[in-house]
């Protein structure tokens, strides 16, 4: 494997392959982020805002944004969120993933005290946990959160 993470100016190309994979497993969040990215709705592009692609040589293998948390109807100014992120099957439990997460993390420090996310997938979650995100219980607009120190 030769892993590269590089931060998106615009979505490639290989963006439609990896939403087909996506949605094999049940997953519309590649299409999501293809429909939203396309629409102006969430381009990555606020203040601290941004979207990795993760490339094994010239494959695309996983995708991972930042996007800024919204609380009612304000930003919460400290805490990012993590969105849209994606890893194919066969690149899962290789490192890939925990790899992208730590870029994110690193990038998100400049702007953000904290990052929280959405999840409803029992190994999605699982992985999260083991990346020292703490599960919240009840909120309303997110189910782990993470301090960045």
């Amino acid at each position: 494997m030769n892993i590269t993470i590089d931060q998106a100016e615009q979505l490639p190309a290989q963006i439609h392959e990896l939403s087909k994979q996506a949605q094999k497993e049940g997953f519309d969040l590649i299409d999501r982020l293809i429909e939203e990215y396309d629409s102006g709705k969430n381009q990555f592009n606020q203040p601290g805002e941004f979207l990795l692609f993760v490339y094994d040589d010239e494959k695309l293998i996983a995708c991972g944004g930042l996007n800024q948390q919204w609380n009612e109807n304000q930003i919460d100014s400290r805490i990012g969120r993590v969105r849209r992120f994606y890893v194919l099957p066969k690149y899962r439990k290789q490192g890939v993933g925990k790899q992208l997460l730590q870029h994110l993390e690193k990038n998100a420090r400049p702007n953000f005290s904290a990052l929280c996310l959405s999840v409803d997938n029992k190994s999605a979650a699982h992985f999260y946990q083991k990346q020292n995100y703490v599960f919240v219980e009840n909120h309303p607009n997110y189910s782990y959160f993470k301090y960045l120190l």
